[in-house]
């Protein structure tokens, strides 16, 4: 099918009304899961880990798009809203080498991902969904449920490509890797900042794309002597810690020059701890 006649089929099961201050927002459903696959190193040397990273909402679609029986639960109850920017905070013990690795062009790693170069795909089984929705869309209604397709590749020296395929639109997350600034740093050492682009956003006028689960990661690999990411000694409590929050746009609002989005609700940082060994 193609896209226009999949827009206009899966609009006509909107049901839309103006937003009610009594909806959910955006963070009351959010939360945070990560996780480190391998053994520590040292700080002169670090060992070569996976990292797992799991931002997701609580939510249920048991009832379908029309909500039968109010059966619907969590995210679906909230304001159609997107993520803007989502921030994962990582541990000082964690660091990053993707300048070691190769690279691939963005326009590359969007148009033909095969063709990027070997060892710049670095992603790990990987999964995510979403909710495509209405403006002012009544609670518990959606209009459909996506699966999304990950591919994530070396963009830079700070910068990931996390390339996604929906069934509305192809486009690339990009994550650049800073150091971690303000009160963060007193706790962490990088934070990946996710840029979410205009097509995972607003696929098209009228419609909300509302992430609710991306469950992804980067692998274990070493190149030129350096792990792509890697784990220095463990603290001395045996925990490394991990943070989340996520910056939203509520209805696909624009500020008023109308070039980027209204953010409406920054959430509060999620912390968690994982074990390290």
């Amino acid at each position: 099918m193609k896209k226009s006649l999949l827009i206009a089929a899966v609009t006509a099961l909107a049901v839309t009304v103006p937003a009610a201050s009594a909806f959910a927002t955006p963070a009351e459903f959010q939360r945070f899961d990560a996780s480190v696959v391998g053994k520590a190193g040292t700080d002169k040397k670090p060992k070569a880990v996976r990292l797992n990273i799991h931002p997701f909402h609580e939510y249920g679609v048991k009832g379908g798009p029309t909500n039968t029986g109010g059966q619907n639960t969590g995210a679906t109850m909230e304001v159609p809203f997107s993520t803007v920017f989502a921030n994962v905070f990582t541990d000082k013990a964690i660091s990053y080498n993707l300048g070691s690795f190769p690279s691939c062009k963005l326009q590359t790693a969007l148009d033909n991902p095969d063709a990027c170069p070997a060892g710049s795909r670095v992603d790990v089984p990987s999964t995510a969904s979403g909710l495509v929705r209405t403006k002012g869309a009544l609670p518990g209604i959606y209009t459909l449920a996506v699966v999304l397709d990950i591919k994530t590749f070396i963009l830079s020296k700070d910068s990931l490509a996390l390339r996604i395929v929906t069934p509305l639109t192809t486009a690339v997350i990009i994550g650049k890797i800073g150091k971690a600034t303000g009160s963060a740093k007193t706790k962490y050492g990088h934070r990946i900042r996710f840029t979410i682009p205009d097509g995972l956003i607003a696929p098209t006028d009228g419609l909300v794309s509302q992430l609710v689960d991306f469950n992804s990661g980067i692998k274990a690999a070493t190149s030129k002597g350096k792990p792509l990411v890697g784990l220095g000694k463990c603290p001395k409590s045996k925990k490394l810690n991990f943070g989340y929050n996520g910056e939203y746009t509520i209805n696909t609002t624009k500020n008023p020059d109308q070039k980027s989005w209204k953010i409406g609700q920054i959430g509060p940082r999620i912390d968690k701890s994982v074990r390290c060994k």
